[in-house]
């Protein structure tokens, strides 16, 4: 099994000059963070003979990634950018419909991932408990991996190129603004996101 340590992925809440600033990149590097974690929970789905702090670190990677950070990826998503999208686009019109289909997926995206958290929870807390939980693991990995792919092909194909195509720069400024705030943790939070 590969190594299991946490990652050194940007923490989206670290103030970094050359952290993306428009919604597009954003949102896409919010993709890549999905697929790392996706790929980390693969990794511990599969792992034997590692070593329980190991089990415990990655299973407490994956569960802050999920807890923390894909629900302000979803409202910026569902909250800033659906509405634009769906205001600029007449009924019918094939992207308002995938924005739709969009906010629609978040909703099973989210039960599976209820799963993956309390699987997780469990394993950051009781590592020895991976022989018995991995069978489970892996079936809601695949599960979610297979959701992520169909979700992340609708975006990345048809919604995002329709962004930059039909939003206003000052659109555009506006939503950065609204994401960027929901990038920053309340005050005197600890954020376990690495």
């Amino acid at each position: 099994m590969e190594d299991m340590r946490l990652s050194k992925i940007p923490d989206r809440h670290t103030e970094d000059p050359t952290a993306p600033s428009s919604p597009l990149e954003m949102l896409q590097a919010c993709h890549a963070r999905v697929r790392h974690f996706m790929q980390l929970s693969r990794t511990l789905a599969e792992a034997s003979g590692v070593p329980r702090r190991e089990i415990a670190a990655a299973a407490a990677a994956v569960f802050a990634y999920f807890s923390h950070a894909l629900p302000p990826h979803e409202a910026d998503e569902n909250e800033s950018l659906f509405p634009r999208l769906q205001s600029a686009l007449p009924p019918g019109a094939l992207v308002r419909e995938a924005a739709e289909t969009m906010v629609e997926q978040h909703k099973a995206i989210d039960e599976l991932a209820a799963e993956l958290l309390s699987l997780c929870d469990s394993l950051r807390r009781h590592p020895e408990l991976l022989p018995s939980l991995a069978r489970r693991l892996q079936h809601v990995t695949g599960a979610l991996d297979q959701i992520f792919a169909a979700h992340f092909q609708l975006e990345e194909t048809v919604i995002f190129p329709a962004l930059q195509q039909l939003l206003t720069a000052a659109q555009l400024e506006e939503m950065a603004r609204e994401m960027q705030l929901r990038q920053r943790p309340p005050a005197g939070a600890i954020h376990l996101v690495q």
